[in-house]
């Protein structure tokens, strides 16, 4: 990712996780303004929604369960979670968006990868929105609570009929991607070169960047949402 998104991208997270809606981040330094912590590595994907001006108006994060990702670490061994540890299975996290305009193309991202599943964890007023939105979540773990918000473990297919429901198809959303620099070396396994990062022409880009139509305002984090 060019240093300059990559800046871009931790100053918009730091505003919407850390200034907007108060997470306690363990991994933000005093006087720090962007925000990353010890997920963002050579396994992660970072997916950025910019508006036609190029402004960042969104932001996902996707890691596979192959390599260390957030619900082990959130979730302590006491739970009984049973944590997947597949190269089907990605989890996401830090998303943020206006809507559900950009989760279609996550969700695509992630299929792109190999995924047949993504997990996160969610509050209830987010599964709600979800759930409303014609996406079938399924709760895959217990509810517990962070720094005084509820939420729970859930898991979306990525099935043809998700991306229906939210109006779309899989195979539009892939035409629309050019896949730029290899991640072969940066994935799991059986992934190879289908690993790659990517972005979108048109109207859409991804990982890097996503350009979308500029009514963004009112970005809120409608997400599968984490407080480590």
């Amino acid at each position: 990712m060019p240093l300059e998104l990559r800046d871009g991208l931790g100053a918009f997270r730091y505003d919407v996780f850390v200034r907007r809606l108060g997470w306690p981040l363990p991994d933000i330094k005093e006087n720090e303004t962007l925000e990353w912590d010890h997920f963002d590595g050579e396994t992660t994907i970072q997916v950025v929604a910019l508006t036609s001006e190029g402004k960042i108006c969104g932001c996902a994060r996707l890691m596979p369960t192959t390599a260390p990702y957030l619900l082990r670490e959130l979730f302590p061994r006491s739970s009984n979670l049973d944590f997947p540890c597949s190269p089907t299975v990605w989890e996401l996290s830090r998303f943020a968006g206006s809507g559900m305009q950009l989760f279609p193309y996550v969700m695509a991202v992630a299929a792109s990868l190999g995924a047949t599943r993504i997990i996160g964890v969610v509050t209830p007023a987010i599964a709600r929105l979800y759930r409303r939105f014609g996406l079938d979540l399924q709760y895959v773990g217990p509810h517990r609570e962070t720094a005084g918000l509820s939420f729970v473990v859930c898991a979306i297919d990525l099935t043809p009929a998700a991306f229906a429901n939210l109006g779309t198809d899989f195979d539009s959303l892939r035409s629309s991607i050019t896949w730029y620099r290899s991640l072969a070396s940066k994935v799991p396994d059986s992934l190879g070169d289908r690993a790659t990062r990517c972005s979108l022409r048109g109207r859409h880009a991804i990982d890097a960047a996503l350009a979308v139509p500029s009514r963004s305002a009112g970005i809120g984090a409608l997400d599968f949402q984490d407080h480590n």
